[in-house]
């Protein structure tokens, strides 16, 4: 099926009765131009084809254009070279941290000549760079989107799990700061629960959508109003993968300002509590107080839970409590000792793109959403069978990291009877926190497909044991892609055998 990228590159300027086709307000409206540049194996082919569009395709359609979807490949070039009498949404994507800095603080910048047209505006920025200068230079471009785009509503402001440096940092800027009479809807990654409560003391008045990601949520000796109810919020997306043992208080106090809800969305691991939290726990705590909600989505683990009853309850008790009131989910649990516990409970469908914490004791579905993907079991060894079930539950699960140091048991028997497990759409595979055994698990290619495995994180040791110093043809099929190794002690010098086993690195 051909996007509006190949419909305008193949169809204008044939001939006039295509012309007029291709610019029909369906091919014109939005356009994504890092369809074409993320292609980096065929540069001349791509800085070709971005030529003509700059030249050519864009002068023709831009009374149309309503949206582009640009990099930093193609931004400056796209947004000097038209009128575009009805663009108001921007998205860049995939921008260094210096380089985005330059272009929302330079007064000269391409950007500020659409400062009063642009209304909705999603900002990804990627850069794994541990440079000491640009540590605090996502929160000073934060602040100066506020203070540049003057009719935004709509604020999507990421930051890639790869970023080194803390995320946003917000709660020692003045209240004038990040303040907004028109946002409706914000989406943004803060270092911590602070950062959160900042945003919600009143700055930002008709903020209607709230999604957050935080780093960190911890009791706090800081003085903050955490009373006022948000009347204008509501839809509200928390999201933290870090575990917190402050959800009794802190998150709840949070969400009893948020009566108004009708979509909530939690996404937590919380630890050290008296009990797991289930059904009856979230309708007392939170749930009751939300009249208007209709939706609610979670993904929740309770971790190392010391319990005040006697019973303790099973993956069936917990799976009551909510069908009761009604909610389609799945759950298990893990008592490994005394203290020492889980509880992964999840609304189904499953909608989110994440999901964390999964144990041998996972008990299956279909996941369609779920890209990114971590498996791990701190006490029971991984097998073959559970790699088979992951497979069938997560089919487009493209970044996968595995946490689990324990020696497979039954690898043997698998050498012998296992199927292939194929991961079609695998791109980033993660180890360097697992046996190695699991490094023979994904690698060898009489266990595991892996067509598209681009990235690999792993021990460099590992991978000279696995491949017998880079010669061995058991894992060469799923290496021969491999385009970035990530090692946890870089060599001084690599073999020759090396870059013979990995071409495309």
């Amino acid at each position: 099926k051909l996007n509006n990228i190949d419909v305008l590159y193949s169809l204008i300027g044939v001939n006039q009765r295509f012309d007029k086709l291709a610019r029909d307000v369906t091919f014109t409206q939005s356009i994504d131009l890092t369809i074409i540049s993320s292609n980096k194996d065929e540069n001349s082919r791509t800085n070709s084809i971005l030529d003509r569009f700059y030249l050519d395709i864009i002068p023709r359609i831009q009374h149309n254009i309503e949206c582009f979807t640009l990099d930093s490949l193609s931004m400056e070039r796209v947004l000097r070279i038209g009128n575009y009498s009805k663009f108001h949404k921007l998205n860049l994507v995939n921008l260094e941290i210096e380089m985005a800095f330059h272009i929302f603080n330079d007064e000269s910048s391409f950007l500020h000549i659409f400062e009063d047209q642009i209304s909705h505006l999603a900002i990804t920025i990627s850069d794994d760079s541990t440079a000491e200068h640009i540590r605090s230079l996502a929160t000073k471009i934060f602040v100066t989107v506020f203070v540049t785009f003057k009719n935004l509503t709509h604020l999507d402001f990421e930051l890639d799990d790869d970023f080194v440096y803390p995320p946003l940092s917000l709660i020692d800027l003045p209240s004038a700061a990040c303040y907004s009479s028109n946002i409706v809807e914000l989406n943004v990654r803060v270092r911590n629960f602070d950062d959160c409560l900042c945003l919600l003391d009143g700055r930002l008045s008709q903020l209607n959508t709230f999604i957050v990601k935080i780093d960190t949520i911890q009791n706090s000796s800081k003085t903050l109003d955490n009373k006022k109810i948000l009347y204008n919020l509501k839809c509200f997306s928390l999201i933290s993968t870090t575990r917190t043992n402050a959800y009794d208080t802190r998150i709840v106090p949070l969400l009893h300002r948020m009566s108004q809800l009708e979509k909530l969305t939690l996404s937590l691991v919380v630890k050290d509590r008296n009990s797991f939290i289930d059904g009856t726990q979230l309708h007392n705590d939170i749930l009751y107080k939300m009249a208007h909600l209709h939706t609610f989505i979670f993904d929740i683990t309770t971790r190392n839970v010391i319990f005040s009853q006697v019973l303790i309850p099973s993956s069936d008790d917990v799976r009551r409590t909510f069908i009761e009131r009604g909610y389609h989910i799945d759950c298990y649990i893990d008592y490994y000792s005394e203290g020492v516990n889980l509880c992964h409970v999840y609304s189904l469908p499953f909608t989110m793109k994440r999901m964390s914490n999964v144990t041998n004791s996972f008990p299956g579905g279909l996941f369609m959403n779920v890209r990114k993907l971590s498996l791990s079991d701190l006490f029971i060894p991984f097998e073959h069978d559970f790699f088979v079930k992951i497979s069938q539950a997560f089919p487009l699960v493209s970044q996968l990291a595995l946490l689990n140091m324990w020696k497979q048991q039954k690898k043997l028997t698998d050498e012998q009877t296992c199927a292939i497990i194929e991961y079609s759409h695998l791109v980033e595979l993660t180890l360097i926190s697992a046996h190695i055994d699991y490094v023979k698990q994904f690698l060898f290619n009489s266990k595991t497909h892996l067509p598209c495995l681009n990235t690999l994180d792993v021990k460099y040791q590992d991978l000279i044991t696995v491949t017998e110093n880079f010669t061995t043809d058991a894992a060469r099929g799923n290496c021969a892609k491999l385009k970035n190794i990530i090692f946890d002690a870089t060599p001084f010098v690599y073999s020759e055998n090396f870059y013979l086993y990995f071409p495309s690195l």
